[in-house]
């Protein structure tokens, strides 16, 4: 056998290796994302921040179907996302959904941005636990954007990590009661 196909033999292996590890990371990954827990902390007794107004209880918001976003202002397709949710939930407010834009960052830039695109939908300011909240949600690998739908008994029935799109909001309107 020549160098040469030794070589090309051995690379071969060696991206058949890579691509089956790269396959079970994400089947890993996703099955993950499939089974993921239930809320394992009781997020109704939250209270955050809000950017332009008083507190906002969580216990306030269960009891209708809730989509609830975990973002932040240095994450480039939660800044893509956000006029997508805040149409979203000017359309849907009174066909009963709530929106809640949780904000995993520094309260200046948060004021800054929701001002700067005359955001409506409520903000709030989730800092730390805003992660950490993610992740008990269903957030395994705690990346942003990462959206949780809420029935109206309050349990998380849809979860998303990455930017929603028209598509996905929908679908979640007709399975989320």
């Amino acid at each position: 056998m020549s160098r040469r196909t030794l070589i090309l033999g051995l690379a071969a292996i060696g991206a058949a290796a890579v691509g089956v590890g790269t396959g079970l990371r994400r089947f890993r990954e996703s099955a993950d994302d499939a089974g993921a827990p239930e809320v394992s902390i009781d997020v109704w007794s939250l209270r955050f921040d809000a950017v332009d107004s008083a507190p906002i209880a969580m216990s306030a918001l269960r009891g209708r179907p809730l989509l609830l976003n975990f973002w932040a202002t240095w994450c480039a397709p939660c800044v893509v996302e956000m006029p997508l949710l805040d149409r979203f939930a000017r359309a849907q407010g009174p066909h009963g959904w709530q929106v809640l834009a949780l904000a995993v960052d520094q309260p200046d830039p948060v004021r800054r941005f929701v001002a700067e695109r005359a955001l409506r939908l409520p903000v709030a300011l989730a800092g730390v636990i805003g992660l950490d909240l993610s992740r008990r949600l269903g957030n395994s690998q705690g990346g942003l954007p990462f959206s949780v739908a809420f029935d109206r008994s309050g349990k998380a029935v849809q979860r998303h990590l990455g930017a929603v799109t028209e598509e996905l909001l929908a679908a979640w309107q007709g399975t989320v009661a």
